[in-house]
């Protein structure tokens, strides 16, 4: 069983987790690509792959994280990882975008998020209905409470739940529809720059002030501690690579 999967992972330039997860991704990638693992399959268990490259779970685990977060893999509580019954080739394209040179791709999709979000933020300010600050007060409730125990996945989903309402307050169709169509990597930007727990509170502290902005229909200070918030984020992206 699972022969196809037993090349060994190169070391012989960098054996960093780094280097190591992002190896995993594209042998993933591969694995799906030649059909060795099809839609609804179930991925071997987190030790098993890690005993097939011969590594430690930390570089497994960040590798399965990255899928999920892309849409290519889920993981079903109690059973395991398994292959999304989707379009899978999109995903895979995605992937493919992302592992050709991660941190580039990074950097590049947090000045994407910049341009989407700096705009939502003015336009928000303009046009946020009732409606629209009830579905922020809601992310940052959720926020507030992942940060006093919750996992990196719900705090990624939280603080996507906040900036797509915002983006949602902007009330304009094609920036809704971009950010749609940027979903998995944006969610990926955000699980990279949400690693570190001791950065959760910071970027719930900018959240609430973003909101209480849009409240008061402030666009200037909402654009400016938009800016400032996703600016911290992509220059944390840019040391950590350091």
């Amino acid at each position: 069983m699972y022969l196809y999967m037993n090349e060994p992972l190169a070391r012989m330039t960098d054996n960093s987790p780094d280097s190591l997860y992002a190896q995993i991704v594209d042998r993933i990638r591969q694995w799906m690509k030649d059909g060795h693992l099809k839609e609804g399959d179930q991925l071997p268990s987190e030790r098993e792959l890690a005993q097939m490259f011969d590594v430690s779970r930390v570089p497994v685990r960040e590798a399965l994280k990255i899928l999920e977060f892309l849409g290519a893999v889920q993981h079903v509580r109690g059973k395991g990882v398994f292959v999304k019954k989707i379009n899978i080739s999109n995903v895979l394209n995605n992937i493919e975008f992302i592992m050709i040179d991660p941190m580039h791709t990074l950097l590049d999709l947090f000045e994407a998020r910049q341009a989407i979000e700096l705009q939502a933020a003015v336009l928000a300010a303009q046009r946020r209905t009732d409606e629209d600050l009830s579905a922020m007060e809601a992310a940052v409730q959720e926020m507030e409470l992942t940060c006093n125990g919750g996992s990196d996945q719900d705090i990624v989903d939280a603080s996507a739940r906040f900036h797509n309402a915002v983006i949602t307050a902007s009330h304009n169709v094609i920036l809704v529809s971009i950010n749609e169509s940027l979903g998995n990597l944006l969610k990926f930007s955000r699980q990279q720059s949400l690693k570190d727990t001791s950065r959760w509170q910071t970027s719930l502290r900018y959240h609430k002030e973003i909101m209480q902005k849009l409240k008061e229909k402030d666009g200037a200070e909402a654009f400016r501690l938009m800016q400032e918030h996703l600016s911290n984020a992509k220059e944390y992206i840019a040391k950590a690579a350091r």
